[in-house]
Order: structure tokens, then C-alpha cells, then sequence
């Protein structure tokens, strides 16, 4: 009997795993108990979640499915519920979800000059024989992608992308006609393929 109790014992605190949790910035995040389904979520929306977490950290979770949702009164990001499979595997987990395209075109409207200020910059003549044209940003704000329209239509139009790295903007891809993502392998491959079809 001493045997059954302690293999018990042993048994429910295997089913138990540390994750640590890594959030983007400024990000709060309740986890729920996944209640099953076929919805990409489902979680009890009047129930106390299991943690809230302000900053990174540990928390020990039941080996199970669970929802990790990001506080996000004013619909900001993209998708701020993730479904997380806590199994023998799983270490860690990292939530830090995409900005909506509204968020990124709000940002876009007090970044824009700074960014096209740069990029005169490093191409003084780029406004002898281009116009910016559509141009976006991507993921949190921090990837911008333009095309360049030629004055003169015997040119071809070109892209750009550019990042923004400590607050400062620089060239990552530089003009050309087709950016494509081999020979920009820094750079992630939906902002590429986007930024190809502007």
C-alpha cells in the first residue's frame, strides 16, 4: 500500500512541468486551463487564471493545453491568445504577439518622416529619379518596407526594407527590383515576400 501511495505521489509530480515564460515588452499575461474543443481558444473568460505574469518568470503547470492570453484592452496585437501544449518537451515558451495592421499604420504615421530621412540619407539622389510610394511597416513596428516608384518609366520600381535597431533606422535590403529572401536571410521571409509585392 506504502509502494501504491508513493508511485501516486511520484506520478502526479511528474505530471507537473517549471516553464519558464518570456514576454515581449510592456506585456501582461494571464494563463488559463484550456477547456477543450475545436476552437483555436477556449478558456473560461468569468474564472481566475491559473497565473498573471508583468515579467518574465517560472510557472509549474500540469502537463496539459492551456491558454496564454495578453491583456489587450485596446486591440493592439494581432493575436493575443496562444494556445500552449505543456508536455515532457516543453522549457519555455515566449509570447510576444505581432502588432494589428491598424496599430502599425498608426505607427507608421509618426515614423514615416524619420525613417524616409534616413533614407535620403544614405541615397542623397534617390529623389532625382524615385518617389516613395506604398510603403508599410511590419511585426511590432520595427520593420519598414517601401516601394520606389521610378520618374522616368524606363526604370524598373524598386523595394526596400529597412529595420529598426536601438531606436535608429538603417538600410537592410537596399533598393532593387526584387528583394527575395536568400539573399536576405536576416531579414524574415513575410516581411520579404510583403515587401516584393508592394
Amino acid at each position: 500500500m506504502i509502494g501504491v501511495t508513493f508511485g501516486l505521489i511520484v506520478n502526479y509530480r511528474g505530471s507537473f512541468k517549471q516553464v519558464s515564460v518570456k514576454l515581449g515588452a510592456n506585456l501582461r499575461l494571464s494563463i488559463y486551463k484550456d477547456l477543450g474543443g475545436d476552437a483555436p481558444y477556449n478558456y473560461n473568460t468569468h474564472g481566475s487564471p491559473l497565473f498573471d505574469l508583468s515579467t518574465n518568470g517560472t510557472v509549474k503547470l500540469k502537463k496539459g493545453v492551456y491558454d496564454f492570453v495578453v491583456n489587450d484592452p485596446s486591440h493592439q496585437y494581432e493575436n493575443p491568445i496562444t494556445k500552449v501544449v505543456v508536455s515532457d518537451s516543453t522549457s519555455s515558451v515566449t509570447i510576444s504577439p505581432f502588432f494589428t495592421d491598424q496599430k502599425l499604420r498608426d505607427l507608421l504615421g509618426s515614423e514615416r518622416s524619420t525613417i524616409q530621412q534616413t533614407m535620403l540619407s544614405q541615397y542623397p539622389s534617390l529623389n532625382s529619379f524615385y518617389t516613395i510610394g506604398t510603403d508599410q511597416l511590419y511585426e511590432y513596428g520595427n520593420w519598414y518596407g517601401a516601394v520606389l516608384n521610378p520618374l522616368d518609366a524606363q526604370y524598373d520600381k524598386l523595394h526596400i526594407i529597412m529595420e529598426r535597431q536601438g531606436g535608429s533606422w538603417k538600410v537592410e535590403a537596399p533598393p532593387q527590383i526584387s528583394i527575395g529572401i536568400p539573399s536576405n536571410p536576416f531579414v524574415p521571409s513575410d516581411v520579404v515576400d510583403s515587401v516584393d509585392q508592394l
